[in-house]
């Protein structure tokens, strides 16, 4: 492969050929038509109403980014990564494909209007902040909750912490629950408090319903910014602190030093920023924070700050899978 300065400002510069390749895929429910056995893009475009000729360039497309494979002979399938793309799969990407390919695509659109003004550019281009936007606009809220409803880290979290002493876990905006009963099943002895908006409770009841561990689970609805719910010997705040700023999370984690237990722990999970020189997605995502509600990602020594300053002391800092951390903390 051509390695030159030349070839890799080339790839990086084209990078979002692939992204909105994949939201295209997604949009047109492309995994779903190839699952009910229509494999060409004459079957497909047939189904959907789309051009021909430029669905079978799509697809070929996508199977030289490793999403299908085959042909429009023989027919195309699905790779392991382009079944994630599928509505139902059970670690379904396809909410997250179609926020990043329109709401989030459109607002790195206004990067360089964001880097003049520091004004973050989800502002620039939809003329208001991101969370009231998504609080009038219903399809993009169910969209952003289901990036938010899954982690491929979530699994990891029981393996490297030990919850086998846990008594309440209380997951704060835990979405539909998943990271919450993947810390239940491992800890058969625990219960858990899963905290969030009220429609989001709504949502997460009927998602989790009668199945185990849901005889373990109550709930509990309201803002995080005002009140979190007391006893908790575990709490836990996935993907939170990186959209607020330092003064905010300390109190934050002040209230959860006050709501907890005097043995608790709180357990933080995001990514860091790494040494200088090396590379993460926690650089990525660092903007992504930014551009979105003007957020930032942390070094591990910030996170220690943010702790001291709330009273609490850094613990043992666990790595997982795609760059995620689990940075836990207790009593000072």
């Amino acid at each position: 492969m051509d390695e030159s300065p030349t070839r890799t400002v080339l790839d990086l510069m084209t990078g979002y050929w692939a992204s909105q390749s994949v939201y295209t895929a997604a949009a047109l429910n492309l995994p779903e038509h190839l699952e009910a056995g229509r494999t060409t893009s004459r079957e497909v475009a047939a189904a959907t109403g789309a051009h021909q000729r430029s669905l079978f360039q799509l697809m070929r497309f996508l199977a030289g980014l490793g999403l299908l494979r085959g042909d429009d002979e023989s027919g195309f399938t699905l790779t392991p990564a382009g079944a994630l793309l599928r509505k139902d799969a059970p670690d379904s990407l396809h909410d997250l494909v179609l926020m990043y390919g329109d709401e989030f695509y459109r607002t790195w659109g206004r990067l360089l209007d964001h880097v003049r003004t520091g004004r973050p550019a989800f502002e620039h281009t939809f003329g208001e902040p991101m969370y009231p936007y998504l609080a009038a606009h219903p399809e993009a809220a169910r969209r952003f909750d289901g990036t938010m409803a899954g982690g491929a880290f979530f699994a990891d979290l029981p393996r490297v912490h030990d919850f086998s002493g846990a008594r309440t876990v209380v997951d704060i905006a835990g979405g539909t629950g998943a990271l919450l009963r993947e810390v239940l099943r491992a800890s058969p002895g625990a219960r858990g408090v899963l905290f969030d908006q009220a429609h989001v409770i709504a949502a997460a009841r009927d998602v989790i319903g009668d199945a185990a561990p849901a005889d373990r689970i109550s709930y509990a609805t309201g803002d995080y910014t005002e009140s979190i719910p007391v006893g908790g010997d575990v709490y836990l705040w996935s993907r939170i602190l990186h959209s607020r700023s330092d003064d905010s999370c300390v109190d934050l984690l002040k209230r959860c030093r006050d709501a907890m237990t005097p043995d608790g722990t709180v357990i933080v999970l995001e990514r860091t920023i790494p040494p200088t020189g090396e590379t993460s997605l926690g650089l990525w995502f660092d903007l992504q924070m930014m551009v979105l509600v003007g957020g930032s990602e942390r070094s591990e020594s910030q996170y220690a700050e943010l702790f001291d300053r709330a009273g609490l002391a850094l613990g043992p800092v666990h790595p997982l899978s795609l760059d995620m951390y689990a940075i836990t903390a207790s009593r000072a």
